[in-house]
């Protein structure tokens, strides 16, 4: 086992995000939500109606639907989300913070100290090269169709047409005098090979994909607030900014991470409710 990670201090933190797709002609859509982390590790995040509530002592992950005032529990298997402000797309897995055990085969880059919304600080790059999408399964040799089941009584092949009695048969065509009962064949000209078959073509193969450039993310981290100021990723998808407009530290008090009175519990596990 590895050495414990040292734990990140509690703050209440305000963020939105930036979405630019790739060859859209639309805006760019934005979002806002709020994060907050008590000393002990518990997380929440409000983003309009739904917040997100992880409890890393009981496993569990609490989704509050506040426009139903539903509470969905779910059990150990449901991970953590990762702190906020790192992005996330569908397929590619964001690098971990500083201090936090890294991605295999991504490149990272020390981009030294700085200052950004009033706040030291470090920044790295992560590059995660594109993984190629995998070739499409070989067909194995099709068996032929499988003959039609034989009707009981019925008969495999269909019967001649009887010979009407009587009827004799169609006369054969008179041969003209001197005219050869099939066509000669044409002569060969010496020393002139016959003519060759056309050459079967090769099945061509399909081309190969275009690569693609390896997607990026660049994070600066508040050592001292222990979430990230600003976070770019570029990639095929386009580009996600997430910035963080306010940190405070401190506890945030013990009621956001408990279901609300009077919201419909929706899961198999009740959480121990703690006296605020």
């Amino acid at each position: 086992m590895g050495p414990t990670p040292p734990a990140l201090p509690p703050v209440t933190a305000q963020f939105s995000s930036t979405l630019q797709r790739a060859g859209a002609q639309s805006p760019a859509s934005q979002s806002t939500y709020q994060f907050s982390r008590s000393a002990d590790g518990k997380t929440r995040v409000d983003s309009g109606n739904t917040s997100v509530i992880c409890n890393p002592a009981t496993a569990q992950t609490i989704i509050l639907d506040h426009a139903k005032n539903t509470a969905t529990i779910k059990p150990a298997p449901t991970p953590a989300p990762p702190n906020p402000g790192m992005p996330q797309m569908p397929g590619l897995s964001p690098p971990s913070l500083p201090g936090q055990p890294q991605v295999p085969g991504v490149k990272v880059e020390d981009l030294g100290k700085s200052v950004l919304q009033g706040f030291q600080v470090e920044g790295k790059r992560f590059a995660m090269p594109q993984l190629a999408p995998p070739a499409p399964p070989q067909v194995p040799g099709m068996p032929a169709a499988p003959a039609p089941p034989q009707v009981p009584g019925m008969p495999s092949a269909a019967p001649k047409l009887p010979q009407i009695p009587g009827m004799p048969a169609a006369p054969k065509l008179p041969q003209i005098p001197g005219m050869p009962s099939a066509l000669p064949k044409l002569p060969q000209v010496p020393g002139m090979p016959a003519v060759p078959k056309a050459p079967q073509m090769p099945g061509t193969p399909p081309a190969p994909p275009a690569p693609q450039p390896p997607a990026t993310t660049e994070v600066w981290n508040s050592p001292s607030m222990g979430v990230p100021i600003l976070a770019k990723m570029s990639g095929s998808f386009g580009q996600l900014t997430q910035v963080c407009h306010s940190a405070v530290p401190g506890e945030p008090h013990p009621s956001n991470f408990q279901i609300p009175q009077g919201y419909q519990v929706i899961g198999t596990v009740t959480p121990t409710r703690q006296n605020s």
